[in-house]
């Protein structure tokens, strides 16, 4: 129901009613074409029969006609090319509502995925990576450690919170991609 308002999917079924609406203007050209007109007309100077006309003097017309198709083989494929079309276009909605659906399972699997990691990260590691900063710093004043490996504990402690910065990264970024599918 969600993807239902993609708008890739409100273009297709745009082009779905285009299609519609090809095949209507296809199956109109099968009905007989009903004309009407009237003209009003005048002459100044002599006629054809050598009379003498004023400009006053107006000659009026109408005329009428009915086209009826006599051949209508080849109008009835243009009808069926249209009907043709209407599927290939429905098929297109099928076929990218299909994909949508796989896509935003994908979307969805790797937002849990990262919203898991970043969980991990601020219930464990930051923690963990807090401890290992502290207890350093302090190994590191009482003399237990030297410099060298106070450096490397600390780098330890860095990397994790640089990881948790990615791992937000990339939470905030499937939840854009999840976004895209819902329209929000």
């Amino acid at each position: 129901v969600l993807l239902k308002n993609h708008a890739s999917l409100k273009l297709i079924e745009h082009q779905q009613q285009i299609a519609d609406a090809a095949i209507e203007v296809e199956k109109s050209r099968l009905l007989p074409d009903l004309s009407i007109g009237f003209n009003n007309t005048s002459i100044r100077g002599t006629g054809a029969d050598n009379k003498l006309y004023s400009s006053g003097k107006r000659f009026s017309s109408v005329q009428a006609g009915i086209g009826i198709p006599i051949f209508a083989k080849a109008q009835k494929q243009k009808i069926n090319s249209a009907k043709f079309n209407r599927q290939i276009a429905g098929d297109n909605y099928a076929m990218e509502l299909q994909t949508l659906q796989a896509d935003y399972m994908v979307a969805v699997a790797q937002y849990n995925k990262n919203l898991e990691a970043v969980k991990y990260y601020e219930n464990h590691a930051l923690k963990n990576a807090a401890l290992i900063t502290t207890t350093a710093g302090k190994q590191l004043s009482n003399g237990n450690i030297n410099y060298l490996e106070w450096a490397q504990l600390i780098g330890q402690a860095t990397t994790v919170k640089s990881d948790y910065t990615e791992a937000v990264k990339n939470l905030n970024e499937s939840l854009i991609q999840l976004n895209y599918f819902t329209n929000q």
